[in-house]
């Protein structure tokens, strides 16, 4: 079978690791595997076993583009892909990211066309009004013409179903999944962080909130002075979350790792914490149960919530939650974080949930448990069933 997977680039992030794992799954089972991605100068972070095509697609994203001449370059993309799926004779056709999902879509011939959705389309939606991208009316009428549709959690399923009216027979729901090859990575040098250290990954930008994450663990480290925070991933906001720990005053306790070995510091840390504005279904805090970290959250919109297990006759929170596989805290304030403003309730809450896996063994024991038992359900062997169930149909 000739399998594509389109998607932008090969780059740090969820959505781009869920395509290096099921393109390399199908590539070791014997299948062809391409990967088409857009003509850009990102560096490719993600080694696969697929062949990879850099297009002469130029995505559409770029804010030198009014929306006008974003669908008209969406068009010519679409009429590029084409050429290169006939090229390859692919049977099936996998996309991730919103402009690849269209891409894939308008591209469509015989090839059976799978798109997937990696983040919660009506928070993003909120967020960037002028991207049409996200336009319900774009949405709900593009989507529906996907063979199938893959959703990462139920709270995504029922968004899709009953925002954007995609049938409810053409999706999936297929959460992503974690790897056995994360205990290989070898040991990189001695670990010198001690042994309260709380871990956050993800890409450095305005969606994924570090700069509350800086200021609530602020809070952790007037009770805990040997709590120590290290921030995984790259991004623009690097100098501007470097400038948070100044105005904080704990720029000793914070450490900046960019994109490196996650699962070396997973295998040492004491806590993971997350405050996104809105994420779908996180790689890293799957990862980090795969360790035994035990999970902190804000109840932000998308599949944390799930992850961890909370209710779903809870409401919005607004104190620590223990749930049954995480913690949750209530979701932060909308507003970009004033770097010098004294801390809000979200942020003192979220920097208490940290003091107290960090200082009350009980519930470190009790959630280092459950996240063992949380990630078994996230496996690698579990989740390519419902693949191969989708690629096979």
């Amino acid at each position: 079978m000739n399998i594509a997977i389109l998607i932008p680039e090969l780059a740090g992030g969820g959505a781009e690791r869920t395509s290096q794992i099921v393109g390399n799954y199908y590539a070791e089972h014997g299948n062809k595997v391409y990967y088409f991605l857009a003509n850009t100068r990102e560096r490719q972070d993600y080694s696969v076993l697929g062949k990879v095509i850099r297009t002469n697609i130029e995505t559409c994203t770029s804010n030198r583009f009014n929306s006008l001449q974003k669908m008209v370059q969406l068009i010519k993309s679409s009429f590029e892909m084409r050429r290169w799926k006939r090229k390859y004779k692919i049977d099936v056709s996998i996309s991730f990211m919103e402009e690849f999902n269209y891409i894939n879509i308008l591209s469509k011939g015989r090839e059976k066309v799978i798109t997937s959705i990696h983040s919660m389309l009506s928070a993003y939606e909120k967020m960037y009004t002028n991207n049409w991208l996200y336009k319900k009316w774009a949405v709900s009428f593009f989507y529906p013409k996907s063979d199938i549709l893959v959703v990462m959690s139920r709270i995504s399923f029922d968004e899709m179903k009953d925002y954007y009216r995609v049938p409810a027979k053409k999706m999936r729901i297929v959460p992503n999944m974690i790897t056995n090859d994360l205990t290989l990575a070898p040991e990189e040098e001695q670990w010198g962080y001690g042994t309260k250290a709380v871990i956050c990954v993800g890409r450095l930008h305005p969606v994924k909130q570090q700069e509350r994450i800086i200021r609530a663990f602020s809070y952790t480290c007037m009770k805990e002075p040997d709590a120590r925070l290290i921030i995984l991933g790259k991004g623009e906001q690097l100098e501007y979350l470097k400038s948070v720990c100044e105005r904080c005053h704990i720029v000793d306790k914070v450490s900046f790792a960019g994109f490196t070995n996650v699962s070396y510091y997973l295998k040492h840390a004491r806590a993971f914490v997350m405050a996104s504005k809105v994420e779908c279904f996180p790689n890293s805090m799957l990862e980090a149960m795969y360790f035994g970290v035990p999970v902190i959250t804000t109840d932000s919109p998308g599949g944390c919530q799930e992850i961890v297990g909370k209710s779903n006759r809870t409401g919005r929170i607004h104190s620590i939650t223990f749930c049954k596989y995480g913690i949750l805290t209530p979701v932060m304030p909308s507003e970009r974080a004033k770097i010098s403003g004294s801390l809000v309730e979200q942020e003192i809450i979220l920097g208490e949930a940290m003091l107290k896996v960090l200082t009350e063994d009980e519930i470190y024991k009790k959630y280092r448990e459950q996240s063992l038992k949380r990630a078994e359900a996230y496996s690698v062997d579990r989740v390519i069933e419902k693949w191969n169930h989708i690629v096979s149909l």
